[in-house]
């Protein structure tokens, strides 16, 4: 009785081992075909989502030839080499069988202009310097300041929400200049208008942002937008002072 359930128990741990090396020989045998062998290599490079930035550019990033072993093509320095571009925010790179590699990119968007050694340049969301500017850039991107650094992330966010809001006066295209203060935030319109908001309140600024589109549409409505030097909304709440010229 003993010697047949030692036997039994021979023939099943006889099996495991079979089943065992058998994975192991297939697995081994996947690895070896995709890293060690030519069945999968690099024939195609695909480009998505680019628009400044040409397939070529991206390309000649990663320092791909073409014919490189798919499986072997070291993709995180593939991606950090392509974000070494300023203009380039964020990268996915996906290899799909047998010979293609997908290169999906999302580009920084400008937000506004900042001016260094009295040199232009377009920054994003997150004042990440992408480019020096062009002179059209001028008629879309408004000039900032920052002399505030503590409010510098906020300001740079509510500039982007103001960029993407087309129904509020005045649009974003009419703003010439921006200021960060220590205390306030200044605008300045292309028509010369010099706006103040208060840099604290109980309010944030979109509220106060609102509150100008209402002042600007009366303005409008009554020819008077011309006329107008300065409007100042770092008064106290609910309350705002228009300044006619002379």
């Amino acid at each position: 009785m003993f010697f047949i359930i030692k036997k039994i128990i021979n023939s099943i741990k006889n099996k495991y081992l079979w089943l065992s090396a058998s994975i192991i020989f297939f697995f081994s045998g996947i690895i070896y075909l995709l890293y060690f062998t030519n069945c999968f290599v690099l024939r195609e490079i695909k480009v998505l989502n680019n628009k400044k930035i040409t397939e070529k550019e991206i390309i000649e990033l990663t320092g791909l030839r073409g014919g490189e072993r798919l499986f072997s093509i070291p993709v995180k320095k593939i991606k950090e080499k392509i974000l070494l571009n300023p203009k380039i925010e964020e990268v996915i790179i996906v290899r799909h069988l047998p010979s293609t590699l997908e290169i999906k990119v999302k580009e920084r968007e400008p937000l506004a202009i900042i001016t260094q050694n009295n040199k232009g340049y377009l920054i994003d969301k997150k004042g990440v310097i992408i480019d020096t500017i062009l002179p059209e850039d001028y008629q879309f991107y408004p000039v900032i300041e920052i002399k505030n650094e503590e409010f510098k992330d906020k300001f740079l966010n509510f500039l982007d929400w103001l960029k993407n809001q087309k129904n509020y006066l005045p649009v974003y295209e009419n703003l010439a200049k921006i200021s960060l203060e220590e205390d306030k935030i200044v605008f300045i319109t292309k028509n010369n208008i010099k706006i103040y908001f208060p840099l604290i309140s109980e309010k944030d600024w979109t509220y106060f942002y609102k509150n100008l589109d209402k002042i600007m549409a009366y303005l409008y409505e009554r020819d008077l937008i011309e006329k107008v030097e300065l409007i100042r909304l770092d008064y106290p709440l609910g309350s705002a002072l228009i300044k006619f010229r002379g």
